[in-house]
């Protein structure tokens, strides 16, 4: 069925409602929840805001409108219960008045949210009509009959980046994170975000993190031999890819990943973040290296490294039971973390009790200190839907019971949406920050060719099937 005659308003709603892939795996259809969900989200917030004397569209960009939707998660995926039995407690009153609906998402926290991505479209070869250019406007799918022009890849630039995270956003700071190859973000153009961004803002709002791939020629961008001048960049972190278009590679050998680590030591490097789950759909033998079965040897032989396994191992359809397989075999945890970017977004779409259970898993494997927030953002749109679904989310008391689950406190949450990956990161979380102000992203749009004022609600990952297969009919791939 085509997304349109379920799923009409899709950049409407506050959140996706199902699968957006970020390039790396095939997205899979709506299921009938999610396209129940999609066809009662548009009918409570129709009623409500006729009683509020609001549109569909400003209703769904209030507090309320968020409450709505995700009391349609509870209703459709039958968790509408209250007191010790309820992972999304939200009231009737949260979603009927804009006011009460603020209060469901009142907690402030620091948030630290280490997987964001945009593309650099001041790059010559990514333009409407080349081949790269193509493979940016396949990530942006909302338009898919539409020729690829410059306002469509706008919507992946550095200012609509900016925008969607910094200023439409409760994120308090971000890490600009790679890409494999850097195709489409060079470790120069996340350094160059990084330094816009805290221009922009006066204050600490950014970081980066330099792309390394041991498997790269030497004298390559992202070569392990590039990475002082990344380290000279001031990139904080290493991140890498043990699937790639041109092969696989595992942490844990001692050829290939050891004298990057070696390096990386040298460097004044502690954190290595590797991307695991979500396959990257360049065929099973790439797909078999996103696997977490390295992660037991290298965290041992290395002990004074830290590990962040990126989207915590999830594979859609089978969850984080890889990574908790690998972590069971670790017999000292504590330098290996799980980062939850894209696997909290698409276990929450799949009913918020899974997003709970995610949560309650790697809360038993890891403990509160080792799990990472992340968002994958820009793909996924503005990440404030998922920092509402975090603030919203419990472990019920009888999932706590049933399951051996601790519960989801606020300290816990401070934990995951921020304060680990300070730690991790060298940032005081009590440091002042300040905002963006609106005429710095202005004069951003106005470089870029503009772009429409207001949290836009639009995603730009890959949908269905079909998006997915354009996207990998093009050399390369892009990945986050």
């Amino acid at each position: 069925m085509p997304r349109e005659a379920w799923e009409p308003e899709v950049p409407r709603f506050p959140l996706p409602l199902s699968d957006v892939s970020n390039g790396e795996w095939c997205p899979r259809p709506a299921n009938a929840r999610q396209r129940l969900a999609a066809r009662l989200l548009a009918e409570e917030a129709d009623a409500r805001a006729r009683r509020l004397g609001l549109s569909r569209r400003d209703f769904l960009r209030t507090a309320a409108g968020t409450a709505t939707a995700f009391m349609v998660l509870n209703t459709v995926h039958g968790l509408d219960r209250s007191g010790d039995a309820a992972v999304l407690p939200v009231r009737r009153e949260h979603c009927d008045d804009p006011a009460a609906g603020r209060e469901l998402f009142e907690a402030e926290y620091f948030v630290l949210d280490v997987q964001t991505h945009h593309v650099d479209l001041t790059l010559p070869y990514i333009r409407p009509g080349s081949l790269v250019g193509q493979i940016a406007c396949n990530l942006r799918f909302l338009q898919p009959d539409q020729p690829c022009d410059a306002s469509k890849l706008a919507l992946l630039s550095q200012a609509n980046y900016v925008k969607e995270v910094f200023v439409d956003s409760e994120t308090s700071v971000g890490v600009i994170s790679g890409v494999p190859q850097g195709t489409i973000l060079p470790p120069e153009t996340m350094a160059a975000t990084r330094d816009l961004v805290n221009q922009l803002a006066g204050s600490e709002r950014a970081l980066s993190q330099a792309m390394i791939d041991p498997t790269a020629p030497p004298g390559s961008s992202t070569a392990t031999d590039s990475m002082e001048h990344q380290r000279a960049l001031g990139a904080r972190a290493i991140k890498c890819y043990t699937g790639t278009p041109a092969g696989g590679w595992w942490l844990d050998d001692e050829r290939v990943s050891y004298p990057m680590l070696e390096r990386a030591t040298k460097n004044g490097f502690r954190l290595i973040n590797v991307h695991k789950g979500f396959p990257l759909g360049f065929g099973p033998m790439v797909d078999a290296f996103v696997r977490c079965r390295d992660l037991p040897q290298v965290a041992h032989d290395w002990p004074h490294l830290k590990f962040a396994a990126y989207h915590s191992g999830y594979l859609p359809g089978q969850g984080i039971a890889d990574f908790l397989a690998a972590v069971d075999r670790i017999k000292h945890r504590r330098n290996v973390y799980a980062e939850i970017g894209s696997a909290f977004a698409t276990a929450f779409l799949e009913g918020p009790d899974r997003a709970a259970h995610l949560l309650g898993q790697l809360l038993k494997a890891v403990g509160p200190k080792r799990i990472l927030w992340g968002t994958d953002s820009i793909w996924w749109g503005s990440p404030q839907w998922q920092i509402d679904a975090l603030k919203a989310l419990e472990i019920p008391a009888s999932m706590q019971e049933q399951f051996g689950y601790p519960a989801l406190t606020p300290k816990i949450k401070a934990q995951i949406f921020g304060l680990n990956a300070a730690k991790l990161y060298g940032v005081r979380p009590r440091r002042a920050r300040c905002t963006i102000a609106p005429d710095g992203i202005d004069r951003l749009r106005a470089a870029q060719g503009g772009f429409r004022a207001g949290r836009s609600h639009l995603v730009y990952g890959p949908r269905t099937r079909r998006e997915f297969l354009a996207l990998l009919r093009h050399e390369g791939g892009i990945g986050s």
